[in-house]
């Protein structure tokens, strides 16, 4: 029975995660926690508790490590983009005081991952095909992206995740709202067709042998992946495992990209586990059993074998009796 610690398990990420534990052949015992006590998934895992938030990082890390020494963790695996890199950070020192290894990439790369802009010069670098850009700042910059791509845009937060900020551009009028804003945005091209949208996992044993890929081309409705179909199209494996493995990512790595009349663009990585982790799991690339098999038994990861197919997402809800749960009162 090989424990895990689940972080974030209030939000769509660490649920997946959790989902992917159950449906792993290894059996796991999980510890899920998250920073308030009015989160679902916390009735999912075997014991949940509530740490602080990330934000205060001595606080929450002392408690991750009391946390992973009483419950002789073996591996974090984080469910949000702060938990995320400030485990990155401490990963070395987790492990040495506590045995406990943390499934991510290294601080270095998540920190050009998580960064819009950082992630186009690389993959401009890496002679990857990304996206046209500009940032939002650079007035003249974006004026030529303008007059070598015209309109529509995309503009995006430069530091995010998800769609969380995301404004399609249709005229100068809606670039000079978005300069007004005052935030850091990066305005990009925006890649056609719709619907040849991908989101792809590569998995990396630590190593840096590629174990295999996923691919789903997919549907969005607010943001998220609504509907996706199993689509191993071999151009776009190929780039997505391109990107990984100059990327140098270890463990999960998310690349999102279009198919263009001119080939697979990447616009952008995610080096982590990804929101669709729950449905890579039902189609045989269980990205949870690999980080188990990798990064706590220390064995090679066996090629995945991806069965076709259609997930389609939906909604539920968790109701409770608010006289006997804490934080009963609504906000504000």
């Amino acid at each position: 029975m090989i424990a895990l610690l689940i972080t974030g398990v209030g939000g769509p990420l660490g649920q997946a995660i959790v989902k992917a534990s159950r449906a792993s052949a290894i059996p796991c015992r999980i510890l899920g926690t998250d920073r308030t006590a009015l989160s679902t998934a916390l009735d999912w895992v075997d014991r949940a508790h509530i740490t602080p938030d990330a934000a205060d990082k001595e606080s929450y890390l002392r408690e991750i490590r009391r946390l992973c020494e009483e419950e002789k963790i073996v591996l974090i695996l984080p469910g949000s983009d702060s938990e995320l890199m400030l485990l990155a950070e401490h990963a070395a020192r987790l492990q040495t005081e506590t045995g406990a290894a943390v499934v991510a990439s290294s601080a270095e790369l998540l920190g050009i991952a998580l960064d819009k802009w950082r992630t186009g010069l690389f993959l401009q670098a890496n002679h990857l095909q990304s996206p046209r850009a500009a940032l939002a700042a650079d007035k003249g910059a974006v004026e030529r992206l303008i007059d070598e791509v015209g309109f529509p845009l995309i503009a995006k937060p430069r530091r995010g995740s998800g769609s969380r900020g995301l404004f399609r551009v249709r005229a100068i009028a809606d670039v000079n709202y978005i300069r007004s804003l005052g935030e850091e945005m990066v305005f990009q091209e925006y890649l056609q067709p719709d619907d040849q949208e991908y989101t792809v996992g590569v998995y990396t044993q630590r190593d840096g042998r590629q174990a295999g890929a996923i691919a789903f081309r997919r549907e969005l409705v607010a943001g998220n992946t609504y509907r996706a179909w199993v689509d191993q199209k071999p151009v776009v494996l190929r780039e997505a495992e391109a990107v990984a493995r100059a990327l140098g990512a270890r463990g999960p790595c998310n690349v999102q990209l279009r198919l263009t009349a001119g080939g697979p663009v990447t616009f952008e990585i995610n080096a982590r586990f990804s929101g669709t982790t729950a449905m890579r799991a039902h189609f045989g690339f269980n990205e949870v059993e690999m980080a188990i098999r990798d990064f706590g038994l220390a064995e090679t990861v066996p090629p995945p074998v991806v069965r076709p197919g259609i997930a389609l997402r939906h909604w539920e809800e968790t109701y409770l009796d608010a006289a006997a749960q804490p934080g009963n009162s609504p906000p504000g």
